[in-house]
């Protein structure tokens, strides 16, 4: 998990939906409650049509290419999976694992890359 720059409000969900997550996990760990932090990358969805820009104004179009995303089925057959096999962390993508690790070593490093890529987007507020 990393934020995004440009996309904050989505970025801090997502880091409440992990902090409540892990102590959901924590506070039911003698109860042998399976609790997984799914962590899908970009994936192809109507959800743009209910994005708003940085003035509030519907996004509309996606500034990705939705082809190159994952689709709403395969990650919910990765998630199946991961709870078929119990997994705490469920990274989706390549791109997710190498940021977790990444992360670890290089958390400056990572800032400037995540920094650069979003900054690329057409209409990118980091411009």
């Amino acid at each position: 998990l990393h934020g995004l720059p440009g996309r904050t409000g989505y970025s801090a969900s997502k880091y409440a939906m992990t902090g409540f997550l892990e102590t959901l996990r924590i506070e039911n760990l003698k109860k042998g409650l399976h609790v997984m932090i799914a962590c899908p990358g970009f994936t192809a969805s109507n959800v743009r049509f209910s994005a708003l820009t940085a003035n509030g104004s519907q996004q509309g179009e996606t500034p990705r290419d939705e082809s190159k995303m994952m689709t709403a089925a395969q990650v919910a057959r990765i998630i199946a999976g991961g709870v078929r096999h119990r997994k705490r962390l469920c990274l989706m993508e390549a791109e997710g694992r190498a940021t977790h690790f990444v992360k670890k070593f290089a958390p400056a490093f990572l800032d400037r890359m995540f920094y650069l890529v979003m900054s690329r987007e057409p209409d990118s507020p980091l411009k």
